[in-house]
């Protein structure tokens, strides 16, 4: 499966139909990222630039998870939503020259260049046609793919074409929709909406800061 094993296809994108009537904020806000349902919304900020960045993220999230699958009653069936311009079959090989070359080196270089941009087309081709078999759903100015699995199965989630990378996912939540978390392009804290009890839990018990916020809070970039 393109986003790793945990995680399987579902026939459609309908059970995401829910975010079309209930995300009515403006563009831009957390009520345009989170349904408008919730009784408390928090945003959790992403770990300090580090070393391990990308674990620490990683961690976030389940953190969100771990605490999330004790106020759901669909721990073993949930969604992730990946945005679809990630750019994940647009990356390009690439090799670093110093100084002159001869001919000979000239003309190797530019064979293995060849090879190079000849796998790199056919890694592009494999991540389409495997993306091409995930149902997508439209939001306002965002375009998502739509798997399912396990609360769990989050830290599981695999880059396309690169499987031994760690993919984020861009919006999740249980099947019952008792919580969701979200991020968004240029933006790396995730916004979280609960009852008062789950988003109390995340506050007193996060990594990293937090602070309440409200539906028409403005997404801060943090690109």
């Amino acid at each position: 499966m393109i986003f790793g094993d945990a995680v399987q296809r579902p026939e459609s994108a309908a059970p995401a139909d829910w975010l079309h009537r209930e995300c009515q904020g403006a563009f831009g806000t957390v009520g345009w990222l989170v349904p408008d349902r919730f009784p408390s919304l928090i945003r959790l900020r992403a770990p300090d630039p580090s070393r391990d960045w990308w674990r620490e993220y990683r961690d976030l999230v389940a953190f969100v998870v771990a605490i999330g699958e004790q106020y759901t009653s669909t721990p073993d069936r949930a969604w992730f939503a990946l945005w679809e311009g990630h750019g994940w079959e647009n990356t390009r090989s690439r090799i670093a020259v110093r100084g002159s070359l001869g001919d000979t080196e000239q003309q190797a270089l530019e064979q293995r260049r060849a090879q190079l941009r000849e796998e790199d087309r056919r890694r592009s081709a494999d991540i389409a046609a495997g993306l091409s078999e995930i149902p997508k759903f439209v939001r306002p100015d965002r375009e998502y793919f739509l798997v399912s699995g396990s609360l769990a199965a989050v830290t599981e989630l695999r880059e396309p074409g690169t499987p031994e990378r760690w993919q984020h996912p861009d919006l999740f939540w249980p099947d019952d929709h008792s919580w969701f978390a979200a991020t968004d392009v240029d933006v790396w804290s995730y916004y979280v909406g609960g009852d008062a009890d789950f988003i109390t839990e995340l506050a007193e018990r996060s990594p990293t800061p937090t602070e309440p916020v409200a539906p028409d809070r403005i997404l801060e970039l943090e690109d």
